[in-house]
């Protein structure tokens, strides 16, 4: 099924676009985004913000490519599993936390993301000089924020990396003017993936196309005139102490695993309400996070619970 953009007429000056994690995970399912927590934080200025959604519910065959690449799967899982440590709960961690992770293994999936992904940014381009011509203003005052979760970050990165850089896709912050307000990763595992890529790394196709694993992590910017341009005034990454996807496993931070890129604002969320307080409490709420229907209320890795707690940082990024 091919990937058609979401087009949306805005209401206001500001829009914001959602970007899910995995793909199998956000086919149909209620509550696949934190819509109602989004809108609670912004408030009336929801029925003024175009808030777009992109997920791969077009893409068909995840759980057949992941069948096809089982060998990779369990080289990566087992990699995480080495860096975790030798206890069988940290297996059991890296199994769930290998099952965020492994749609890197396959380029035509990678691909497939990577061309919608900047599909989509080219639809609220459109979108943003639409409205704004339709009410003579200038579309440079018209705000886009982008809010991304799980393995959504690390596509995330991919894709500005890519289009701040690369003039076909007209979205350069200096040449084409296209800067966005900010741009917010939840449980980012863009550092796991460069630890693990690099351990399993003829296992990962064309990793000269990956920026995450080619070149120093840094804030996507275009160079110009001798100054390095960024996509955005704020780049922000928000975790959770009990996050393992996100770096931290029982309220410690594991360096190989935790993206810090210079000029980042770091948020690192206190889950100790949670109860997780064994690396066995964390795979069993990991494992019932990522079955069918897992509750939230415990899960270190809920998207909704990392919105709800951003009130402040979330309207300064989207409304400000």
């Amino acid at each position: 099924m091919a990937f058609i953009p979401q087009s949306l007429s805005w209401p206001g000056t500001r829009a914001i676009l959602m970007v899910h994690g995995i793909g199998d995970a956000s086919a149909g399912k209620p509550g696949s985004f934190p819509d109602d927590a989004l809108r609670g934080i912004l408030g009336p200025d929801a029925a003024t913000t175009a808030i777009y959604r992109l997920n791969y519910d077009f893409i068909s065959d995840w759980l057949v490519a992941k069948v096809n690449f089982a060998a990779g799967v369990s080289a990566l899982k087992a990699a995480l599993s080495v860096q975790l440590g030798a206890a069988a709960t940290d297996s059991v961690i890296a199994e769930y936390a290998g099952d965020v992770l492994w749609p890197i293994l396959s380029l035509d999936l990678r691909f497939a993301v990577r061309d919608a992904y900047i599909s989509q940014l080219q639809q609220i381009e459109l979108d943003r000089a639409s409205a704004a011509d339709a009410r003579g203003d200038n579309p440079l005052d018209y705000k886009v924020a982008i809010l991304a979760h799980s393995l959504g970050c690390f596509h995330t990165y991919e894709v500005l990396t890519a289009v701040a850089t690369q003039p076909e896709h007209e979205l350069r912050p200096a040449s084409d003017l296209v800067k966005y307000a900010s741009v917010i990763l939840m449980a980012s595992p863009v550092q796991i993936i460069r630890t693990i890529g690099g351990a399993i790394g003829g296992l990962i196709p064309d990793m000269g196309s990956l920026a995450t694993l080619s070149q120093p992590l840094a804030i996507p910017a275009e160079s110009r005139r001798g100054k390095n341009v960024r996509c955005t005034k704020q780049f922000v990454s928000v975790t959770g102490t009990h996050d393992p996807v996100g770096g931290h496993v029982l309220g410690k931070q594991l360096s190989w695993a935790y993206m810090k890129i210079p000029g980042q604002k770091s948020i690192i969320v206190p889950q100790t309400g949670l109860n997780i307080n064994s690396a066995e409490a964390t795979a069993q709420a990991l494992a019932a996070a990522f079955a069918p229907g897992g509750p939230a209320n415990s899960d270190p890795h809920s998207w909704t619970a990392y919105v709800a707690g951003q009130q402040g940082l979330l309207r300064d990024g989207v409304v400000a």
